[in-house]
């Protein structure tokens, strides 16, 4: 029912019906009852679309994540995402403002949070993958606006909407496939480029849980620190001479192109596979080389843009939200790589 159907049955002007349902101007008694009887009766509900386009109102959503242009610029997948859903939103007047830390470095999260909480965005978006700290930041807010979560969950965090993969699942997956492909006894190698990351975490946890029950195999984590890959390289040459049947790793984050170039560069290649989580384009270039085995991958771009169109329909149309959108599981080997 729209209000002009309730001014022709109420017989009245659609302004009147206006200042009945906004409860402002003066109006009959005898006609305000009618137009509510009519509105009870019919359940009218008013169309938010309509009133959000009449107010133009703008939206200001505040984006957390590291440096776009840092690790293997992942999370400018991220920033595009979220940059493509603000233009098929465009009607709706809103834009992004990015806050950017350096991880894993506490103080530059601390900086970036606060400067977001200052410009009074009416929502967030952010990527809680500095576990300990980005809850701490959250709970001492006493009313934060609504804000969903990309990329990871936050154990005790309460966001409007988290969009990501359970890591637990995507490091389980990830052992089922280095199963596959990787000698079935020996050893396998878990690496973190982050330990302070809850999915980089269970995504090791996830790959470990998977070989727990396969005799002859052990699991071990490398600690291989992104910014500092000649460290990494020290880090892998260290196991290759403990482990001598190292026969797999499993890199939890998108650095799987930078493992990749130490293992050709210390000619490890016939001996040693690789699987790597993310499809950002020097992991796909490797895995064209036959330098990674297999990626599973996120949609980093899909996670932003539904995060975005969650807010959408909780600022804008009022209506209630998934509080948890699962990501697929992409998994892609060189066959099947779009040309």
């Amino acid at each position: 029912m729209t209000v002009v159907e309730i001014a022709e049955l109420a017989g009245v002007s659609i302004g009147t019906v206006d200042r009945v349902l906004h409860n402002r101007g003066r109006v009959a008694a005898e006609t305000r009852d009618k137009i509510q009887a009519i509105i009870k009766e019919k359940g009218y509900q008013p169309n938010p679309l309509a009133r959000q386009l009449k107010r133009k109102k703008q939206y200001r959503v505040g984006l957390l994540t590291p440096e776009l242009e840092k690790e293997s610029r992942y999370w400018q997948l991220i920033h595009d995402g979220l940059a493509r859903a603000v233009t098929e939103l465009s009607a709706f007047s809103f834009s992004v403002e990015h806050f950017s830390f350096e991880r894993p470095i506490t103080s530059s999260l601390r900086s970036a949070f606060s400067h977001m909480v200052e410009a009074r965005c009416d929502a967030w978006i952010i990527a809680p993958i500095m576990q300990e700290e980005t809850l701490r930041l959250l709970q001492s807010i006493e009313n934060p606006p609504p804000y969903a979560f990309v990329d990871s969950p936050l154990p005790g965090a309460n966001p409007l909407v988290t969009v990501a993969q359970d890591p637990f699942q995507g490091g389980f997956l990830a052992g089922k496939l280095m199963n596959l492909i990787a000698p079935t006894t020996g050893t396998l190698a878990v690496i973190r480029p982050y330990t302070g990351a809850f999915n980089l975490n269970e995504r090791a946890r996830g790959f470990t849980s998977w070989f727990a029950n396969k005799n002859g195999v052990r699991v071990i984590d490398l600690v291989c620190p992104e910014p500092n890959m000649s460290e990494a390289t020290a880090v892998l040459e260290q196991a290759k001479r403990d482990y001598p049947d190292l026969g797999g790793l499993f890199s939890v984050s998108a650095i799987g192109h930078k493992i990749a170039k130490i293992i050709q560069k210390r000619g490890w290649g016939n001996t040693l596979h690789l699987v790597s989580y993310d499809l950002i384009p020097e992991n796909e270039q490797a895995l064209r080389d036959n330098r990674i085995d297999c990626i599973v991958s996120q949609r980093p771009e899909e996670q932003s843009r539904i995060a975005l169109f969650q807010i959408y329909a909780h600022l804008v149309l009022g209506k209630p939200v998934e509080q948890k959108i699962p990501m697929p599981f992409d998994i892609y080997f060189k066959e099947n790589l779009s040309c």
